[in-house]
């Protein structure tokens, strides 16, 4: 007679929780930074100079379309392009330019560009960017620096032609946030590169709720139904997740949740540890049983074994816990308040200052020979309706061991959690 195969109800509740915990951090989590490569053809760019969708065309404009290819090239570059050896970069300049230019299927890097730049519906302008993970790239050699927005130029020379890549760094711890986010971004794998792995983690952890040992229920065990503790849990799946992860979406990822507008996320995370107790509720209740001898009364959960000798029992009372009068006067004033301020048709704070008045649960009250606090057994829910089964046996057992037990109801006041 053990609380150890209770204490598999409590790790089973902790795989479920780690698993959304670990596994929503993983899903939601946003790369830090990010390198884009985009072909530049200067011919082209250049007589976009005296192209506007407004239709003006400045003086500057008109004088950069008339410079000298080379002399246009310098004053957009700044004179400063990293001439790289086209041994070395040739095929990464000739893949970065099939992509940027919309030729998916034949560059290698074609699962680097965003998204809505895939997608005419967007009418996507090319080149477009191609993505990289700063780690994949010399970028700082070529002279591009690490803050976000900032751009360099390299070039390499094939045969008799010259292609030259603008490179863009990307900041998304700095960029992405919950007032802004950038239009385009990496595609997904690179955007949010666990992506798959809190998937799996999520799912490993319903896996080890669902399978991990569970002590069979015998017909005659004094304990609650293991329906209703599923019941419980599902409820506090439904509370966790969209507090836990709320802060997630608001702020455009894990770590910006932190960095971010951290006030809401904490006020928010808070409100997400009522579904912790629940769960630790959940399996203190799943793990609770009764079991009787002649001699004793035993209360077991994955806490321990706790022996109530018959011979120690001073005296046992029916007793009905109702919430305290300062709580049900709290609930009786928001519905007050709600009626004055004209907010009146709504039936709900009339209804939660019903519940929380008429709300009691019915319980024994077992007072020992040495004194000291009493033990509780709640054995009805708020409605009065019997949530132990086959609990009529305790209340035999204990008249049959000889221990007082008076059957008049006696009122109390207070949380059940707490007594």
């Amino acid at each position: 007679m053990t609380g150890a195969s209770g204490a598999m109800e409590l790790w089973r509740r902790v795989a479920l929780v780690l698993g959304i915990l670990v596994g929503m951090a993983l899903f939601c989590y946003v790369a830090p930074a990010m390198v884009s490569a985009t072909a530049v053809d200067w011919k082209q760019e250049q007589a976009n100079e005296l192209k506007s969708y407004s239709g003006l065309v400045t003086k500057e404009d008109k004088r950069l379309n008339a410079l000298p290819l080379d002399e246009y090239i310098r004053e957009k570059t700044g004179g400063k392009v990293a001439a790289l050896d086209s041994d070395a970069w040739s095929d990464f300049f000739v893949q970065v330019r099939l992509a940027s230019l919309g030729e998916y299927q034949r560059s290698s890097f074609g699962d680097r560009v965003s998204e809505e730049d895939k997608d005419d519906f967007w009418r996507p302008t090319r080149p477009v960017q191609v993505f990289f993970k700063p780690n994949e790239l010399p970028y700082s050699q070529w002279g591009l620096r690490e803050d976000d927005g900032q751009s360099a130029f390299i070039s390499t020379t094939i045969g008799s032609e010259t292609y030259y890549l603008r490179l863009n760094y990307h900041d998304y711890l700095s960029s992405v946030g919950a007032m802004s986010s950038p239009y385009l971004v990496a595609p997904g794998w690179l955007y949010h590169p666990f992506r798959t792995v809190g998937v799996v983690v999520m799912g490993l952890g319903l896996l080890l709720y669902i399978f991990l040992p569970r002590r069979k229920k015998q017909a005659e065990d004094i304990s609650y139904s293991a329906g209703s503790m599923v019941a419980g849990d599902l409820v506090g799946v439904i509370l966790l997740v969209p507090f836990y992860g709320l802060p997630f979406w608001i702020n455009g990822g894990t770590v910006q949740a932190i960095i971010g507008m951290w006030p809401i996320t904490l006020a928010i995370w808070l409100l997400a540890l009522i579904s912790i107790y629940l769960f630790y509720s959940n399996a203190w209740h799943s793990s609770y049983r009764i079991e009787l001898t002649p001699e004793a009364l035993y209360l077991i959960t994955f806490k321990g074994v706790k022996e109530m000798r018959f011979n120690e029992m001073a005296a046992v009372d029916l007793v009905v816990l109702r919430n305290p009068g300062w709580f049900r006067k709290l609930f009786l004033a928001m519905a007050f308040i709600s009626l004055i301020s004209g907010r009146a048709s709504s039936p709900q704070p009339a209804g939660s200052a019903l519940l929380a008045d008429a709300a009691s649960y019915g319980g024994l009250r077992i007072q020992g020979l040495s004194g000291g606090k009493p033990i509780y057994i709640w054995f009805s829910d708020q409605m009065g309706g019997v949530i132990i089964n086959n609990f009529d046996r305790v209340p035999k057992a204990i008249e049959a061991a000889g221990v007082p037990f008076y059957r008049e109801t006696q009122e109390i006041q207070g949380f059940s959690m707490f007594m």
